[in-house]
């Protein structure tokens, strides 16, 4: 099994929805989900003869190949989901970051560099610079952000609209009251993930259609290959680790393919009900299910530390018949903090 981390591009806008209306699909996802970029990665490796249909059918029971969500680059930087304990100031847009900790914060304030907002019918000072309580701070819990030169930024992908017809088969005209809108991510986009392959597969230069409206040309992206992570990840001794996707709110999962277990002790993130997909092998929609939503913190206990990196692709979870790919990556905390370069930011 190779874990690497790969970068995708977009040769043409893709249509990865959070919404979808009467009129079209709108309001794009900032991110390509797990599971759907692993299902493009084997319908092309299936397109390109290096999978067969045998293969895919071992591939629903017993996933080997699977994928983290793929966050966009800004400037280079690599994006992640904020943690709860990411905060922003809405006078003067500071950022705090608030490492977790069992015990009272280390911090209770944020040093505004906003005006302070002078009661009323009293003339402010005009000084800028004031405290104000960490509880005053909104969360950006599940937003995106990237470090640019150790500052920093939220990231949002660009986004393309158009508005198509349906066509009248019979009349080969357009047909009278059925417009559809489009709102995709922009052609050229660059993202990141981390894909975990059997050996002997490769990836690099692979193209691969992610998204909806593929037969018109959407989704359209090439894969390329960064860096491979080593087989054996060293000891772990990080307690924390951050929710990359999704988390189930399943205590244990074991991971039969690589020989070991990880139980989570707790979980901090605000929940909601997820859709998981449909599945093409046995033809009806995946089940419905309750998940902490990515960024959330997790304490996770793990049988073999050693095996720790391949976290970072989720551990797959049986769910009525089904194998659910795309969940519970997970990175330990020092990671998350390394790649937004959080000690910085203050």
């Amino acid at each position: 099994m190779v874990l690497a981390e790969v970068r995708i591009r977009l040769l043409s806008p893709a249509i990865v929805t959070t919404r979808r209306t009467q009129s079209g699909f709108v309001r794009p996802a900032d991110h390509i989900p797990g599971s759907m970029l692993r299902g493009a990665i084997l319908s092309a490796l299936y397109r390109d003869g290096k999978l067969t249909k045998e293969d895919l059918r071992r591939e629903a029971e017993r996933p080997t190949l699977l994928a983290s969500p793929a966050y966009p680059l800004y400037r280079g930087a690599r994006s992640l989901p904020a943690t709860p304990y990411v905060l922003v100031c809405d006078e003067c847009n500071g950022f705090e970051y608030i490492p977790p900790t069992e015990e009272r914060p280390v911090k209770e304030y944020h040093k505004c560099k906003g005006l302070p907002e002078a009661p009323q019918g009293v003339t402010g000072s005009g000084e800028q610079g004031h405290d104000r309580s960490l509880w005053l701070l909104k969360t950006l819990h599940g937003n995106l952000l990237a470090s640019v030169n150790g500052k920093p930024v939220r990231v949002r992908t660009e986004t393309y609209r158009a508005t198509s017809v349906a066509i009248d088969k019979r009349r080969r005209a357009a047909a009278r009251g059925l417009l559809f809108d489009y709102e995709a991510i922009a052609e050229g986009t660059e993202f990141w993930a981390w894909v975990s392959v059997p050996d002997g597969i490769e990836l690099d230069g692979l193209e691969v259609a992610v998204g909806r409206g593929q037969s018109r040309g959407f989704g359209r992206a090439v894969l390329s290959f960064w860096s491979e992570l080593p087989r054996e990840g060293g000891i772990q001794t990080d307690k924390w680790y951050v929710a990359i996707s999704p988390v189930t709110p399943v205590r244990k999962f074991d991971w039969e393919g690589l020989g070991f277990s990880v139980v989570l002790e707790r979980v901090e993130g605000r929940t909601y009900t997820l859709q998981t997909g449909w599945d093409v092998l046995q033809g009806r929609l995946r089940p419905f299910v309750e998940v902490a939503r990515s960024g959330s913190l997790v304490v996770a206990r793990l049988s073999d530390t050693s095996r720790s990196h391949f976290l970072r692709v989720g551990v797959p979870v049986q769910v009525d018949g089904f194998s659910l790919t795309g969940l519970n990556a997970l990175i330990p905390l020092s990671e998350y903090e390394s790649i937004l370069e959080v000690k910085s930011w203050s």
